[in-house]
C-alpha cells in the first residue's frame, strides 16, 4: 500500500524571493496587518493592533482582513500590502 499526496490547488506556484530588507526601527514606519478574522483570535488581534499603534506610532496602517477564514489571501491583496507597507504582521493562518 502507498499513499499519494496531491496539491489541492492543482499547480505548484514558484515563490519569488526579493532581497531581504532590514529596518533600523519600526517606530514611525508604515505597518500592514494581514488577519483571517478567526473568532478565537479577534480580541487578541484588536489588542495587538492597539499596542503596535500606541508603542510604534506608525505613519500609516494598512489592513487586509480576509472574509473567508480558510481560503488563501488574494495575491493582489498580498502584493498591495507589500507595496504599501514597511513591515507587516500576519496572524492566525492568514
Amino acid at each position: 500500500m502507498s499513499i499519494r499526496l496531491y496539491d489541492p490547488a492543482g499547480k505548484v506556484e514558484a515563490v519569488r524571493k526579493d532581497r531581504e530588507r532590514t529596518l533600523a526601527s519600526l517606530k514611525g514606519r508604515k505597518v500592514g496587518y494581514l488577519f483571517n478574522q478567526h473568532a478565537s483570535a479577534l480580541t487578541f488581534w484588536k489588542a495587538l493592533e492597539r499596542e503596535v499603534e500606541g508603542r510604534l506610532e506608525p505613519s500609516s496602517a494598512h489592513r487586509v482582513y480576509k472574509t473567508n477564514t480558510w481560503a488563501s489571501v488574494a495575491q493582489a491583496d498580498a502584493d498591495r500590502l507589500i507595496a504599501e507597507t514597511d513591515y507587516a504582521l500576519v496572524g492566525v493562518g492568514a
